[in-house]
């Protein structure tokens, strides 16, 4: 590619970061502003009410369609729940770029994240106002704390995105292995999963790559909710979990790439 070619790519990324940034300024920065609204609703446990008041969805579908020219197919809408709690939304992870495509296809702009999400310009405080949970995760204290308020908030506010691999695929093919303890802490909530499983975005915006690879098509399947109660040990009701997600994600792989 060559020297040049690699500072365009680069500079090509930073302005579709600087858009996205700008887009979101209007809902979170200036009308309503986010330091009233996080005041009166993300501290009494109603981030719901947030991302509808921030404009949260058409803000992504604004940044992951237009900004990032990915073409996104979504199936298995009938299978998202009404209200969007009592649940929570268990996926595989490619790329950054999954929280703005599973915003637009699953309505939801409440993540579990990395903590050095925050502290980027208008992205850090705009997820947080979704309802978005931050972790250090080399601190325990902070993955205790970090798993209690997205158990609540799946249960009392708004439905939760948990990407049980911990970490983006570099090859866009799903881990053998997963972190289970979201998965079982979800069991002993009594909380439902809906499985999801998404291919593309990790072509669109690849790991470790500093490029824009538009016009991408991005498919998201998702699958009918499993039900805690069905199963007898946390074990059997991970692995049915992971299970559901890769037979989505082959479904989705099949769709983007046909």
């Amino acid at each position: 590619m060559g020297i040049v070619g690699d500072l365009v790519n680069r500079l090509d990324v930073a302005g579709t970061m600087a858009a996205c940034m700008v887009a979101g300024m209007p809902t979170t920065m200036l009308f309503p502003p986010l330091p009233v609204t996080l005041l009166l609703t993300r501290r009494y446990g109603r981030e719901d009410q947030l991302q509808r008041w921030h404009n949260m969805i058409p803000w992504a579908r604004l940044c992951a369609r237009t900004l990032l020219g990915m073409n996104i197919s979504r199936v298995g809408a009938e299978n998202l729940p009404s209200p969007s709690r009592g649940h929570m939304y268990v996926c595989n992870h490619q790329s950054y770029v999954d929280i703005l495509v599973l915003m637009d296809t699953l309505e939801t702009a409440a993540f579990l994240s990395k903590s050095e999400i925050l502290f980027l310009p208008v992205l850090g405080p705009t997820a947080y106002a979704g309802g978005t949970v931050f972790v250090w995760r080399r601190d325990k204290a902070s993955r205790q704390k970090a798993l209690e308020n997205t158990i609540r908030m799946c249960r009392d506010s708004t439905a939760v995105v948990l990407f049980p691999e911990g970490t983006r695929s570099a090859d866009g093919a799903l881990s053998e292995k997963v972190h289970p303890r979201g998965l079982v802490a979800a069991r002993e909530a009594g909380l439902r999963v809906v499985p999801v499983g998404l291919d593309g975005a990790g072509r669109a915006v690849p790991k470790g790559n500093y490029r824009v690879n538009r016009g991408q098509h991005v498919a998201v399947t998702i699958g009918e909710a499993l039900d805690p109660r069905d199963f007898d040990t946390d074990e059997a009701w991970v692995d049915a979990i992971w299970t559901q997600v890769r037979a989505l994600f082959e479904q989705s792989r099949a769709r983007a790439l046909g």
